[in-house]
Order: structure tokens, then C-alpha cells, then sequence
């Protein structure tokens, strides 16, 4: 780990795998250290805040240093099933560059498990990866959308995300759920770094069945249509 200042009240923290950040921010986590207000994970880097009644940042700086997180330790990670119909704008053209049949494309997609490796963009926007092989290599759109309906599911690069809300965006649109992952007025944020993605296809029907539920992680085995409240 590559420990330095990030301005004057917070360090970031430097690995060489997202597996060491995310187990290290944990393990800081459940240190519970009082001049801690904040710890953020995005990729190989974690942000550690200082709270505005820490006075003493170098003794926080040794204390950090001297947290240690064993990678392989027993996996708290959620899962989130997340349903999808699969019927986005850009499924056509996908299949067409990368060689492959629409079916191809969805069955692909849902025979991973990702992990949120960062949110932002947008409040809950999860960066998830890492997608197959089959599917990687695709830039961001040329000309971005000015309008990607919430809910979408997209690919780009090596990773695939879900759209909270309406934005502009330049992904390729797979599908959509049809399931909230963010609810500012409740405080809801389905996916946090470090949680695993399934995506579960679904049929129009079933798309309108679960037409505004919430998406939650649950912890006992059972298909898309139980993970939503």
C-alpha cells in the first residue's frame, strides 16, 4: 500500500489490486477510528476524511498504516439479482461489432458475476465489472444520448453499469430493469463498491410486474423476483 495526503484533512491510499482496496476500506471500516468521517473506495484507491474534530493527523496517518486486511478472508460482499429486459437500442449493433448473435450478447451478460468496483457519474451509478472477454472492447458511444431512460443496463469498455435515473449518456444500451436502484427522498442506494452484480433476464410481463419496486440484496438463494420490495 502507497499512503499520502489528498489536500489537507484526508489520505488515499494505493493498491495494486481492487480485491487489497476493497478489503483494506473494510478493514478501516471496522477499526471505527473517531477521527474518521469518511472512507471511499473507487477501483484500486481508497479516500480515508478526516472528521472536522481530528486535530492530530499524523497520529491518524500512523493508525492507518498500521491497519492490515487479509485478502481471501470470508466474503461479506451482497449480492444483488438484477432483472432485465432485454431489449436496449444498441443490442443490434453490439452483436453486429463483436461478432455475435443478440442471444449470444444477453447470455453472455447474464452468465457473469461483476462487481461494483466505484459509484458516480451520478448518485448510485455502479461501475461493475469486469465483463467476458466476448464483450469487452467497445468505446463509449461517438455521439453521446441526450436521454438514457433510468434503469438502463450498459456496456462499455470492460464494464457494464445501470443507469439510476434519466441522464444523458454515452453507453450501449442492453435493457432496462425496471427495478429503482436509487431513492434519494428514502435514502436507498442498492449497490455499493464491492457488491456483485447478476444480471437475471426477464420477460415485458414480468418487466411490468416489478415496474418501480425497489432492488435489495438478499442473502437466501431465489430468482430476481424476490430481491425487489
Amino acid at each position: 500500500m502507497i499512503l499520502h495526503p489528498l489536500g489537507d484533512r484526508a489520505f488515499l491510499a494505493v493498491f495494486f489490486r481492487e480485491s487489497e482496496a476493497v478489503a483494506w476500506a473494510s478493514a478501516v471500516r471496522e477499526r471505527a477510528l473517531p477521527e474518521v468521517a469518511d472512507v471511499v473506495v473507487a477501483y484500486e484507491k481508497v479516500a480515508v476524511f478526516a472528521g472536522p474534530d481530528a486535530l492530530d493527523l499524523d497520529a491518524l496517518e500512523g493508525a492507518l498504516r498500521s491497519i492490515r486486511a487479509i485478502e481471501g478472508a470470508p466474503d461479506a460482499s451482497r449480492l444483488l439479482v438484477v432483472p432485465v429486459l432485454y431489449d436496449g437500442e444498441d443490442l443490434a449493433f453490439v452483436a453486429e461489432a463483436l461478432g455475435l448473435s443478440i442471444d449470444d450478447v444477453i447470455a453472455c451478460h447474464q452468465a457473469t458475476e461483476y462487481v461494483v468496483q466505484a459509484i458516480g457519474f451520478l448518485p448510485g451509478f455502479p461501475y461493475a465489472g469486469a465483463l467476458p472477454d466476448t464483450l469487452r472492447g467497445l468505446a463509449r458511444r461517438a455521439s453521446p444520448r441526450v436521454r438514457v431512460p433510468a434503469g438502463s443496463v450498459a456496456i462499455a469498455g470492460r464494464q457494464t453499469c445501470i443507469y439510476p435515473r434519466e441522464s444523458p449518456g454515452g453507453w450501449h444500451l442492453l435493457g432496462r430493469t425496471p427495478c429503482s436502484i436509487v431513492d434519494l427522498e428514502a435514502g436507498h442506494f442498492a449497490c455499493a463498491v464491492g457488491d456483485r452484480l447478476r444480471f437475471e433476464r426477464i420477460d415485458r410481463d414480468a418487466s411490468e410486474a416489478m415496474r418501480g419496486r425497489r432492488l435489495v440484496a438478499l442473502a437466501d438463494a431465489g430468482t430476481a423476483r424476490d430481491r425487489v420490495v
